[in-house]
């Protein structure tokens, strides 16, 4: 037999029996997704390639919408979430006259994922939403006393409308870093109130960018039912997995700490979980100063 021929030969058996086991791998993660996952974990490894405790790459951009005040995109892997903030100025609340007003809103339209369906607000887009709201009645985020301009009259309302176009897992890590962005972004008029002639006065050429910014940066884990811990999981690895949790950290303090039910989590796995979650927040927020330098000096 000619050998260029028997080579042919080979290599068709060789390419039929690499589909092949491409089709059985498919039916595996079709018909058993859990199992299909398990035989990367337990080898310390995940489908897309990554180390159990591998982040996934972060893009940021800011100033990206020429109508917002303040405006940032954020890609975490496949996850894509847009935010753009618009500032009113209202009456402060009877409660703390002293403060201004953060309103954010996470919205999840349908183009985002096949999950998601029209309609009213979903229970993960609720979810979102509540969890940034609680950042900000703590003060993790912006300390919302350098909204007032003045007490009990005057104070900046920031609407920060957060929109997902892509979701692919670790929703509440992207918002987090889309928001704190935006916010960095942000450059309002100088507003004085006159108590003489009791009325607002606005100088909109002297404009100044925010006070009293935090640096929270959340990152989300994924645990399994043998013990096995994944950071920034995936939608697939958080539908598969025994439970969630999202720690939020500045610097090496842990500010806030959300888990959703699902297995517990001993004291070990915690320090473990919030190392890697300062590990993760150094890098990001050297990444938000480079985007919100770069972005100013574009101006």
């Amino acid at each position: 037999m000619d050998d260029s021929l028997s080579v042919g030969i080979r290599e068709e058996h060789e390419r039929s029996c690499l589909e092949r086991l491409i089709d059985m791998a498919t039916d595996h993660k079709t018909l058993q997704p859990l199992e299909f996952y398990k035989t990367f974990l337990d080898r310390k490894s995940r489908p897309d390639g990554r180390s159990l405790l591998e982040f996934r790459k972060v893009t940021v951009n800011a100033g990206s919408i020429g109508t917002a005040d303040g405006s940032a995109i954020v890609k975490c892997g496949n996850t894509t979430v847009i935010c753009g903030i618009k500032a009113e100025i209202a009456v402060p609340g009877m409660d703390e006259p002293a403060k201004g007003f953060i309103i954010p809103n996470v919205t999840l339209p349908p183009l985002c994922s096949s999950k998601i369906k029209s309609g009213p607000p979903g229970e993960a887009a609720q979810t979102a939403t509540q969890f940034i709201a609680e950042l900000v009645a703590n003060n993790i985020i912006l300390d919302l006393h350098t909204l007032c301009i003045h007490s009990s009259k005057w104070a900046w309302v920031l609407h920060c409308d957060l929109v997902c176009i892509n979701l692919d897992g670790s929703l509440l890590d992207a918002c987090v870093i889309a928001l704190i962005t935006a916010l960095k972004n942000v450059t309002l008029p100088t507003v004085t109130y006159d108590e003489e002639l009791d009325k607002l006065i606005c100088d909109s050429d002297q404009k100044r960018p925010l006070e009293g910014i935090k640096q929270p940066v959340t990152s989300t884990f994924s645990l399994f039912e043998n013990g096995i811990l994944i950071s920034d999981p995936t939608s697939e690895e958080e539908q598969l997995a025994a439970g969630l949790t999202s720690i939020t950290v500045e610097s090496t303090l842990v500010t806030h700490m959300y888990k959703p039910g699902g297995c517990t989590l001993d004291e070990k796995q915690v320090k473990k979980l919030i190392q890697q979650s300062e590990l993760k927040a150094k890098e990001i927020v050297r990444l938000i100063e480079e985007v919100c330098l770069s972005s100013i000096a574009e101006r």
